[in-house]
């Protein structure tokens, strides 16, 4: 049963609605926390009592996908292949980036992430939702016989996670040129032609 909202929890969520307006009019350099209270109506200190710093918005970003994950994942049928099911995701994934965050709060992020040098970093690997999903979706594909039993799963994960993080750079480098959701499918198409036992067609 999904536990109920509290105000507090409201307010976050206003916080980072507003912080990500922001972001997407002015780009994320040129936004204050001055300027995130002002259009949220709060007063700084409410600020603080939900994010650390500005860039805590972005690690916010993050659990956002979490639960786009979960939703998603929720909402497929048990009976659908293994295949479709890792593809819906990867779709998903590429959708919620391109729609959702938007191409100038991904960059942020991926800057975020590679200047920090600490322990966020974790974030984006085994405690988050999308490699919880796509090791089970592994391991059930292991399981039915599909894919290699000899490979672990959880690296196996871990390389599909950094193929189609690659695919999110050059999406970025190429200022959003790339065709985000057909790189990323036939990134994942490749691979799987190397994961399977020869037992599915891809």
């Amino acid at each position: 049963m999904k536990e109920r909202e509290t105000k507090g929890d409201r307010t976050r969520r206003y916080l980072y609605n507003c912080s990500v307006q922001l972001f997407r009019e002015k780009g994320y350099d040129q936004v204050s926390v001055d300027e995130i209270v002002k259009k949220a109506g709060v007063a700084k200190g409410t600020f603080y009592i939900y994010f650390k710093k500005k860039s805590d918005i972005i690690l916010e970003m993050l659990r956002q996908y979490d639960d786009y994950y979960d939703r998603i994942m929720s909402s497929l049928d048990d009976d659908l292949p293994v295949e479709k099911r890792l593809e819906e995701i990867v779709r998903g994934a590429c959708r919620f980036t391109g729609d959702v965050i938007g191409l100038d709060l991904i960059r942020v992020l991926y800057t975020k992430q590679i200047s920090s040098g600490d322990s966020q970093s974790r974030l984006l690997n085994e405690d988050r939702a999308l490699f919880r999903i796509l090791s089970g979706l592994v391991r059930e594909g292991q399981q039915q016989g599909i894919y290699r039993a000899e490979y672990d799963a959880e690296q196996v994960t871990m390389l599909i996670l950094r193929g189609i993080r690659s695919v999110f750079f050059e999406w970025c480098s190429s200022g959003g040129e790339l065709n985000l959701t057909e790189e990323c499918l036939w990134f994942l198409k490749v691979f799987r032609q190397g994961l399977c036992t020869g037992k599915a067609i891809f």
